[in-house]
């Protein structure tokens, strides 16, 4: 992770997948990163305009299993409802009773195969080497993706 507590993330090589690690000061920041890392990975975010927005509710038993349902929401509302999103707002994580929940708002716009690319078709993601791990630093996740 480098030096400074800035958000960012960097793509992985793995032999038959693609991953990417995220960083961040905080873990919602470090959930809004993964968010954009998983976009980039489909399309030039830069090319998703925030013409519309919408909340999502996740929840998970544990930080990685609410990370991985965090990214297959994210994915199935770009497979499913052909939506795409280009900024990624963390606005509630809470932990209560062994339970982790996550509240986002999201903004983008439709999917338009004319302005949206898509660089790489992803499956799903996947749990295979999935970790959120606190560092001195803030937060850190890697994360793995079926192409």
């Amino acid at each position: 992770m480098p030096e400074t507590v800035a958000s960012g993330f960097e793509i992985l090589d793995h032999p038959a997948d693609m991953g990417f690690r995220a960083w961040a000061p905080t873990l919602p920041d470090l959930f809004a990163e993964c968010a954009r890392a998983l976009t980039c990975v489909l399309v030039d975010i830069d090319a998703v305009q925030p013409r519309e927005s919408m909340g999502v509710e996740v929840l998970g038993d544990d930080v990685e299993t609410l990370l991985f349902n965090w990214l297959a929401e994210v994915l199935y509302l770009f497979d499913g409802e052909r939506k795409l999103f280009s900024q990624f707002w963390v606005v509630s994580h809470k932990s209560s009773e062994g339970m982790e929940f996550l509240q986002a708002e999201l903004s983008g716009e439709a999917y338009d195969r004319e302005r949206h690319q898509i660089k790489t078709y992803v499956k799903a993601v996947t749990f295979h080497q999935l970790k959120v791990e606190h560092t001195d630093k803030g937060y850190r996740a890697t994360v793995f993706l079926d192409i």
